[in-house]
């Protein structure tokens, strides 16, 4: 457990991969030289498909609707925001191989919702497991609590 805990911990200290998950919605980028790098890919009027945390962190700070899917050294993270609020979302889709089946079955699927302002998205909830969550709920963030104090 004191193994997961210092992944989780140190999830938030490295940067991570980005995996971009095709879905049934997901458009194929059209090259320009006049879009960045950086910029999201329409899936509809209501939704952009990231590449990069870069991306997603840009879209919601403006309370855009936006997704992300990231593979770190952690597991597998799904991130979304709301385009008719500014509410981000952050789900563990599933743990690495080697963690314990108990540990899986504490956070594997759990998801937590945070609210915040135009403007002020804190892009610690994309770059860290635990840090910028004082105004988040949801049963990863209890998850992610309970292993705190338990250890």
């Amino acid at each position: 457990m004191s193994v997961l805990l210092l992944a989780v911990f140190m999830a938030g200290c490295f940067s991570t991969t980005p995996v971009q998950v095709p879905t049934a919605s997901s458009a194929t980028p059209v090259p320009s030289s006049s879009i960045p790098a950086i910029s999201p890919t329409p899936t509809s009027s209501a939704q952009v498909a990231c590449v990069d945390k870069d991306c997603f962190i840009t879209a919601a700070t403006d309370c855009k609707g936006a997704r992300l899917t990231l593979t770190d050294e952690a597991g597998v993270f799904e991130y979304s925001s709301s385009s008719t609020a500014c509410v981000f979302t952050k789900t563990l889709v599933s743990l690495t191989e080697g963690e314990a089946q108990d540990m899986k079955n504490l956070l594997e699927g759990k998801s937590m919702t945070c609210k915040y302002e135009k403007g002020k998205f804190d892009s610690r909830l994309v770059t860290s497991l635990i840090y910028g969550t004082e105004y988040c709920e949801g049963d990863l963030k209890e998850a992610l609590g309970a292993l705190i104090i338990f250890t």
